[in-house]
């Protein structure tokens, strides 16, 4: 009996170790550089043990092989390809967009309530939800709805002369700060919901509830992003999720009680709410075919429009609208704590900005502060929200120069090497705001500097992003300053949640915000609450 247990053991170990090693001479066949892989892991074992997030391991893959347009990986047990040659992530993204239109485990995303979502759909679903949800996001409709985010700004004002009204300043955490605030800016201007998460209060905050648990970063959410990732067939298969049911619950909810305040009709706020009542008059939504990008002709298609594809919607624009641009603006502070030359400009910059527009924080924001917003550009090429994006081949297609690539394999695009690589931006690690003014900025070589993705997947919500942050900016500067705190990090010694989507750190970001003197700063709007 021991003798045929060891030989089914073995047995058992041989099939588990062919299933896992069958595909890893895709890329000495392709004559493409490689690692050697290891069995089940691939070239990702750091990272599916999350030691370290993917994009410091592509890093590290395509700085083995510097001189190489294309690196053959294994993520886990398939083949992937890195991008280092800027013309050829233009082709991904771009020109060859409909080949790549999706981004990973294309054939699950419909498992997940969440993830039927913009971000994560592809094809002609992601055609259409774009094509319809598009509108929101013009010049004219953020300019309308500009008057909220300033609201916001008031409130996050009152919020910080609270803090720091005693001598000294205070030691805030600045991804919390930041996190209210553009929590409370995503809240009013896309569900006209009121999250007063900058009010202080004893009872939890259920906005922020919430989204603590959209990016909730623990092991056992980092090892499920992972097992999706890598083995999507066993972790659907099992009955595992990424995203808990209760989000679309509370979004769902969410939105039926603000339906009903409207009488189940759009009124004159014309944002995000406003667009899915319009788009609810009919039970479907209308679009182009994804094959427009293939060959210029799009057939009709349509999507039903049900509640879970509402909600799912409503789940990225509030967490994409308040995570992502309250980081950057967390580093960004950080950033000018720790160059206080930059800090000088910007708050120049800022007080000039207040005096010509009468102390207020209008939309003129998003076009009046040049240098300021060459910080958030220069810190986001130094933090970019997503370190790799992903994307995956949905039919076979022959590269340039002949080489041949299977449906399902997943291009990677190695944002953060990109933005840290010496031969697009001397200096990489060095804050230099400058090179985002001016002619250097003409210098900046296209498809290298990629904080809101490329192509016909450039975010949606870029406009509303810079609006927010900008005014957010605006506000902090007017009055106070930042300084470093005593547990301040320099950037080289930051380290990156591996369990976390976006690129956020294991620790907090502390700074000391300090009231400057009243006779240098511009007063405060005369509506702004005191």
């Amino acid at each position: 009996m021991y003798q045929v247990t060891v030989v089914l053991i073995a047995f058992t170990l041989l099939i588990l170790y062919y299933l896992s090693t069958r595909k890893f001479n895709y890329w000495k066949i392709r004559g493409i550089p490689y690692e050697r892989p290891l069995p089940l892991f691939g070239n990702y074992l750091q990272y599916i043990c999350l030691r370290r997030p993917a994009f410091l391991v592509a890093q590290r893959l395509c700085e083995r092989f510097p001189d190489a347009p294309l690196v053959g990986t294994f993520y886990g047990t398939q083949p992937a390809l890195l991008l280092q040659d800027p013309d050829l992530v233009r082709l991904v993204t771009t020109k060859d967009f409909y080949y790549f239109n999706s981004r990973e485990v294309a054939d699950y995303t419909p498992r997940e309530a969440v993830t039927q979502n913009l971000f994560f759909t592809y094809g002609d679903r992601w055609k259409v939800i774009r094509n319809n949800l598009t509108p929101l996001f013009t010049s004219a409709k953020m300019k309308n709805m500009f008057y909220l985010i300033e609201k916001c700004t008031h409130q996050l004002e009152a919020l910080i002369e609270a803090e720091t009204s005693g001598s000294g300043g205070a030691e805030l955490d600045m991804r919390q700060l930041m996190a209210r605030f553009t929590m409370d800016c995503i809240g009013s201007c896309a569900f006209g919901v009121e999250t007063n998460t900058l009010i202080k209060s004893d009872e939890p905050n259920p906005y922020r509830v919430m989204g603590d648990k959209i990016f909730e970063n623990s092991f056992d959410r980092g090892f499920r992003l992972v097992c999706r990732a890598m083995w999507p067939a066993a972790f659907y298969g099992l009955r595992f999720r990424v995203f808990p049911e209760e989000i679309i619950h509370f979004f769902k909810t969410m939105l039926l009680k603000v339906f009903e305040v409207r009488g189940y009709r759009p009124t004159n706020r014309n944002d995000f709410v406003d667009l899915l009542l319009d788009l609810k008059q009919n039970d479907y939504l209308v679009g182009e075919s994804i094959t427009t990008y293939k060959n210029g002709e799009g057939r009709q298609v349509r999507l039903e429009f049900d509640d879970e594809t509402m909600s799912a919607q409503c789940v990225v624009f509030f967490a994409a609208g308040y995570e992502t641009s309250a980081t950057t603006l967390a580093y960004t502070l950080h950033m000018l704590a720790r160059h206080p030359a930059a800090q000088d400009r910007v708050i120049a910059e800022v007080e000039e900005f207040l005096r010509r527009h009468g102390g207020r924080i209008p939309y003129d924001c998003v076009n009046e502060l040049p240098y300021t917003m060459a910080c958030v550009q220069e810190t986001l090429r130094l933090f970019p929200v997503l370190g790799v994006v992903t994307r995956e081949l949905v039919e076979d297609h022959v590269l340039p120069g002949g080489l041949h690539l299977n449906r399902g394999l997943r291009v990677h695009i190695p944002v953060y090497h990109f933005h840290h690589n010496p031969k697009y931006f001397p200096n990489p690690e060095e804050f230099d705001p400058e090179r985002f003014l001016g002619e250097r900025k003409k210098t900046i070589k296209p498809y290298t500097y990629m904080p809101f993705g490329e192509g016909p997947r450039l975010c949606i919500g870029m406009r509303f992003a810079w609006m927010q942050m900008l005014a957010g900016l605006a506000a902090v500067f007017r009055r106070h300053s930042v300084a470093t705190a005593h547990d301040s990090r320099d950037v080289k010694h930051f380290h990156y949640d591996p369990t976390s989507i976006v690129t956020i750190p294991t620790h907090t970001i502390n700074l000391k915000l300090v009231r400057r003197d009243d006779q240098t700063s511009p007063g405060p709007h005369p509506n702004a609450p005191r």
